[in-house]
């Protein structure tokens, strides 16, 4: 289930530039359900030596202005946020919540929710954007054997690929075993990808946002809608919208 959370601000809501965690856990918190948001933090799913948390958050969206000596944003009058878990039992919490009209709390500031839309998506090969950075990289090692993150570009042959393994790892985390079908591909529809720096615990994460070509088989491109596009969705990476579902599904449109 995927939705679009507004919440009302009584005030100017005063955030770090960089406030991914504080996001993480102000939504974790707002689900209510200590056991669930445990599983989700500290265990997820697990496949081999991999941990995949199977839900994914957008950047905050609203008026906001940035002041760069305090490095702080600030966000005047509502937020809206994309919240989206691949699993059902979130909805529940999330349907509670509603129900209830929860506020989030940003420390100790509370934003109050006044609308919540149900995001309807189709598995189907579409255009998507991001509402969130996808960050997609490998360890590699240096000659002298020391350990280094290599960040793909989304114009980068190995890209697609990347995402497409990631996926069916995914999905073999949360039903122990591969999809029937694992056709996947991604491709930019800009010529360039705009490139995010995320700073999360003192770790420096790089990503990039855009609009995207998907295809694939159902099952793949449900899980790419819902839990998230590559790496680290779990502190709001990779979190995507589905913008038009493709009839023809031939070659992808040139660059903007």
């Amino acid at each position: 289930m995927k939705y679009l959370l507004t919440f009302e601000c009584s005030k100017p809501l005063v955030l770090p530039q960089q406030y991914n965690k504080i996001l993480q856990a102000s939504l974790l918190s707002w689900l209510k359900d200590s056991a669930y948001t445990l599983f989700l933090h500290d265990i997820g799913y697990q496949f081999e030596k991999r941990t995949y948390k199977l839900y994914s958050f957008s950047n905050l969206m609203g008026r906001y202005q940035i002041d760069k000596n305090r490095k702080k944003i600030v966000f005047y009058d509502n937020i809206q946020l994309y919240l989206s878990f691949y699993t059902e039992q979130s909805h529940n919490l999330v349907l509670n919540n509603i129900l209830n009209q929860a506020p989030i709390r940003f420390g100790t500031h509370f934003c109050h929710l006044t609308h919540c839309e149900l995001v309807r998506e189709k598995n189907e090969p579409c255009i998507a954007r991001t509402v969130s950075p996808i960050t997609v990289h490998s360890t590699l090692f240096t000659q002298d054997g020391k350990r280094k993150t290599y960040y793909y570009t989304p114009q980068e042959k190995e890209f697609s690929p990347q995402i497409r393994s990631n996926l069916v790892r995914k999905y073999n985390s949360f039903y122990g075993t591969d999809p029937d079908d694992m056709d996947f591909s991604i491709t930019p529809l800009d010529q360039k990808n705009k490139e995010a720096t995320i700073v999360y615990d003192h770790f420096i994460i790089k990503g990039y946002n855009g609009r995207f070509l998907i295809k694939g088989s159902e099952p793949m491109i449900r899980m790419a809608l819902l839990a998230g596009l590559g790496a680290r969705n779990g502190i709001g990476m990779g979190c995507i919208i589905q913008e038009k579902v493709l009839t023809d599904t031939g070659d992808p449109p040139a660059f903007k």
